[in-house]
């Protein structure tokens, strides 16, 4: 065999054959510079990824940024809220919650809290930015949006809770680290009165919200953490 049949045959090993120049290298190779700032489809391989390619598609005020990240179950918040979507977002980051050691990462599911206009939640009525939780989960081909919350539906979520006595699910509201009352339930102690509430004298702001819930001549005060990348009741005091 001549020099020059040599020389071709180790070309076309070196050019064909894995990881092959003429190919496009490794699929890790590919996979690694297919991101880019435009490209809102690639999902990632870590939950900040997503919340990354989130950020950037809120910028652009494009619902069809926003579609491609959403998970094939989205929740029809989400689902409304990305159809809807025309009004770009001063966004910079959204910083994903992956708990102590990447706790909710390797269980699959992370969230992130941010504030967004009322106008694009669906809130144009609320002057100003609303927090908004975002709930991001890993599946068959990697991270997706799941879900997205503003806290004035959480608020309204609680009041519903509160009008139907359902104490499991105002305890399940509740932040995880502590309970309310020192020496009683405040929210138990609210649905023993019974009666009607309504939500008043609401306030949002970027660590939460704070509202006042009144029934006859109680006043049920809750304040909502928005710390930990989701939302829940961390303080309540009943006054009667």
């Amino acid at each position: 065999m001549s020099i020059v049949v040599v020389a071709l045959v180790a070309f076309a090993i070196t050019a064909f054959v894995a990881p092959g120049f003429l190919v496009g290298g490794s699929e890790s190779q590919r996979a690694a510079n297919h991101g880019t700032a435009e490209d809102f489809t690639v999902r990632g391989v870590a939950a900040q990824d997503l919340g990354d390619k989130v950020a950037e598609a809120l910028k652009t005020g494009k619902s069809a940024a926003v579609m491609p990240l959403l998970c094939p179950d989205a929740t029809e918040e989400l689902k409304t809220f990305a159809d809807e979507f025309r009004e770009p977002q001063d966004v910079s980051y959204i910083e994903v919650m992956v708990g102590l050691g990447g706790k909710h990462e390797k269980e699959g599911l992370t969230t992130a809290v941010r504030p967004l206009s009322g106008s694009a939640v669906g809130r144009p009525d609320i002057a100003g930015e609303i927090p908004t939780s975002f709930t991001f989960v890993r599946q068959a081909d990697g991270w997706c949006w799941q879900d997205l919350r503003d806290i004035v539906g959480y608020l309204e979520d609680f009041h519903d809770a509160l009008n139907a006595g359902d104490l499991d699910t105002l305890h399940s509201m509740q932040c995880s680290d502590g309970s309310l009352g020192l020496l009683s339930d405040p929210l138990a102690d609210a649905i023993a009165l019974g009666g009607t509430w309504t939500m008043e004298n609401h306030s949002y702001h970027v660590a939460g919200a704070d509202a006042d819930f009144v029934g006859g001549d109680a006043t049920l005060d809750i304040g909502v953490s928005s710390s930990g990348g989701q939302f829940c009741v961390l303080s309540g005091i009943l006054e009667k």
